[in-house]
Formats: structure tokens, sequence, C-alpha cells
């Protein structure tokens, strides 16, 4: 069993499903996915977490690749008020604070002891297991280096973790009081996390590529459309109906992707 996380809300549910079609054409290894999804009126007024509905539309895409494949959602809305609901980072109009989501991974029992953490705007373009394979007994976290940094830093899209040793190691436990307590222009999550972690891989960029190679695992397409807006608080990190459209003119090779799209809203006209 392959376990997968990611962090996504109802706002966040068509760009989940990209990521899980393309997953399910090239892995026929029964998934297991794990999402940590919070409702926070008082940090977000719009922001809803996912129900039974989202749950089992997702677990239905899931199981096309394997019938064993499970899609579960877990509601650390509390957790979330109690370690990151505070601190200089809240409203930081550069990027989002909903990335520290993934921070509380280690508080959710449900959460085995080796994951891969994935941001919902990856596509899939071979098969996961490859990068599941990899060991990760002796560190922490296993990522890419990040595009713009020569250390080694990894980018926090796409982490294989040992959660077990970061259990043991409080890792997850510093980034959260470093997200409370220090004061990050840019990258919340991912600056806290390369502080906090002790023991580290880096590995391939094929697995965390930012540009559409057929040669690459996981395309991971945040740097391809708008991004953020310069000296706005909004940040453009989410497919919507717009940037389908924008998709699919300029990567046609994901047709698939969108056939599929269009059929399971048309099925599920109340999800959308």
């Amino acid at each position: 069993m392959i376990n997968l996380v990611y962090c996504v809300d109802k706002k966040l549910l068509t760009q989940q499903l990209v990521s899980l079609i393309s997953l399910v054409k090239h892995t026929k290894e029964p998934i297991n996915v794990i999402n940590l999804t919070v409702e926070v009126p008082e940090y977000n007024a719009k922001g809803k977490k996912f129900t039974d509905k989202e749950d089992k539309l997702c677990e239905s895409v899931l199981k096309l690749g394997n019938p064993e494949s499970t899609y579960k959602s877990y509601d650390v809305s509390d957790y979330f008020r109690k370690y990151l609901l505070k601190g200089p980072n809240l409203h930081n109009k550069y990027y989002s604070y909903y990335v520290t989501v993934r921070l509380l991974a280690h508080l959710v029992p449900e959460v085995p002891d080796k994951i891969l953490y994935l941001d919902a705007d990856t596509i899939f373009n071979g098969d996961v297991k490859e990068l599941w394979d990899i060991d990760v007994s002796n560190v922490e976290i296993a990522g890419r280096r990040d595009a713009y940094r020569i250390s080694n830093y990894f980018q926090s899209g796409v982490m294989l973790m040992n959660m077990k040793m970061i259990r043991e190691t409080g890792l997850l436990d510093r980034a959260c009081k470093l997200c409370s307590e220090k004061k990050y222009w840019w990258y919340i999550d991912m600056s806290a996390l390369n502080t906090a972690c002790k023991k580290r891989k880096i590995i391939s960029k094929k697995y965390n590529s930012y540009q559409y190679k057929k040669d690459c695992i996981i395309h991971h397409v945040c740097a391809t459309r708008e991004s953020k807006i310069f000296l706005t608080k909004k940040w453009q990190h989410r497919i919507k109906t717009d940037e389908i459209e924008f998709m699919r003119k300029i990567y046609p090779e994901y047709r698939y992707i969108y056939d599929e799209l269009d059929k399971i809203k048309e099925n599920n006209k109340d999800l959308f």
C-alpha cells in the first residue's frame, strides 16, 4: 500500500481530482490517500472542509486504478486553531497560511510511519511507486532541491516523509512553533520545514518537476500558471475553471484528464 497525504478543502476539489485522475492512469498499486482538511471561519470565512461526499467521489476515482484503494479526510481544524492560528504569518499577503496544515500530520494517528506528501497541484506522468520505493529509513524528509537555491534546501510540494522518525525527533512540532513565532515573508511552511529538518535527502527533480517533461514522474504545475500577483494579497495557487481552460491550451498532453474531469463534473453537478 502506498500512503499519500494531501491537504485540501472544497475549493480545491477540482485540483485534487486532476491529481488523482493522473495518478490512477500510471499507478496500479493500491493507494491509501489521507486528506488533512480544515474549516476555520475565524481565519477564512469561505473555506469549507471536505465531507463524505467529496471523499466518496475522490475514492471512486482512486478505485479506477485499484479497487483496494481508499480516500479519507481528517478534520484538523482544532489542531490548526491550537498550534497555528497565531503568530506573525497569519495574514502573509504573498502566501496562503493554509499551506501550514501539512505541519499537523504527526498529530493524526491514522497517518502511517511513511508517507508521500503532495501538493494538490501535482500531475503524475509516471508510476509513483518509483518514488515511494526510495529509502528514507535514515532521514526525516526526502525532496528535490528548490530551483532557486544552491544549498540542500528542499521544495515542500512533494516530500517523502519518515513519520516514525519525525514523531521521535519533533520536527513538525518545531516547524509549527517557528510558524507561530518567526516572521516569514515568503514560503512559510517550506522555510520552517527546512530550518527544523536535521536529516534530509535530496532526490531527483524528476519527482517534482516545475515543467512538463516526458521523463518526469510528477509535474508540479504551480510555476506554470499565474502564480502570485505582485504586491497584492492574492496567490493563484489552485486550478480554477478558467485555469483548466488555460491548461487545455498549453498542455494538450493531459487531454485524458480534461475528458475524465468533464465526465465527473457532469455526473456530480451538486459538488461543483
